[in-house]
């Protein structure tokens, strides 16, 4: 069984592992591997369990950020909270200290394509400072160390005057269930991003909102994941659980920092569950 943890970059609310997934992250990562479990890129464990089969190492992780902002990238002056360490770069300092430790270190950021929308969310959910950029995801993915995967084309946000929604209904993913719209919402995105930054990760779906329909999730994309070239491999919900051979690839659980788990204890009792 194989757990996927996620973090949100922008949960800064304070300093302290309650609330701020940076400082959770590296404590996390210092936890991890104190436990034993071994950290594999998300692509590589999906690739493994529905696709071209082969080992993975016992005990395996793995661990995503959702949304996408600079900070995942970028050290930034938090208005309140002050200087915080980047996602990325928590890991390379990781990496530093333990250099030997966890050879497969990596984690999956779900982004979202379109500029125009990382634009308005930028100006309407932080504080207008042009920190949601796609600028960094070459890098990011050059770094071996980060893939960048479909959070969708615009989120279907609320805060957009226009999105990719046949009657502009906004604020959910439930609606999201016609074709047309599914291929503006995710195919558009995979192509986008595919441009962008090529990398294996570009066919792993996270459902903004941790919104799973019957439509996609049964109808959609089974059917493209079918096809000769799927542009989604697996997709992945919120739902807290263990990802095995069994799970439904289209709807694929993680746990969520700050929802599913908000101190070092209760991590730990999530993989002390399955060690």
């Amino acid at each position: 069984m194989i757990p996927v943890l996620t973090y949100h970059a922008l949960n800064i609310r304070g300093n302290d592992y309650a609330n701020n997934d940076h400082v959770a992250f590296a404590s996390d990562l210092e936890l991890i591997n104190k436990l034993g479990w071994r950290i594999q890129p998300l692509h590589h464990i999906v690739d493994c369990l529905f696709y071209k089969g082969g080992s993975l190492p016992d005990k395996t992780i793995a661990l995503t950020f959702d949304d996408a902002t600079d900070f995942d990238f970028d050290d930034l002056p938090h208005p309140t909270a002050g200087m915080q360490r980047s996602m990325l770069n928590i890991m390379r300092d990781f990496a530093a200290r333990h250099p030997e430790a966890q050879p497969g270190l990596h984690a999956t950021s779900f982004v979202i394509a379109s500029p125009e929308a990382r634009a308005a969310m930028d100006r309407a959910c932080i504080i207008d400072r042009n920190w949601m950029n796609d600028s960094w995801w070459p890098e990011a993915v050059a770094s071996g160390l980060m893939g960048i995967a479909n959070h969708s084309w615009d989120h279907n946000h609320e805060c957009m005057e226009r999105v990719a929604q046949r009657n502009q209904e906004k604020g959910n993913f439930f609606c999201i269930d016609t074709d047309a719209d599914a291929d503006a919402q995710i195919r558009e995105a995979a192509q986008f991003i595919t441009r962008r930054a090529p990398n294996p990760s570009v066919a792993l779906f996270g459902y903004p909102y941790g919104h799973v329909n019957e439509f996609l999730s049964k109808d959609y994309l089974p059917r493209q994941g079918a096809s000769s070239a799927p542009f989604v491999k697996a997709a992945f919900g919120t739902d807290a659980g263990m990802m095995t051979h069994a799970s439904d690839r289209w709807n694929l659980p993680r746990y969520v920092c700050g929802w599913h788990w908000k101190s070092t204890d209760e991590l730990t009792a999530i993989l002390s569950s399955v060690s």
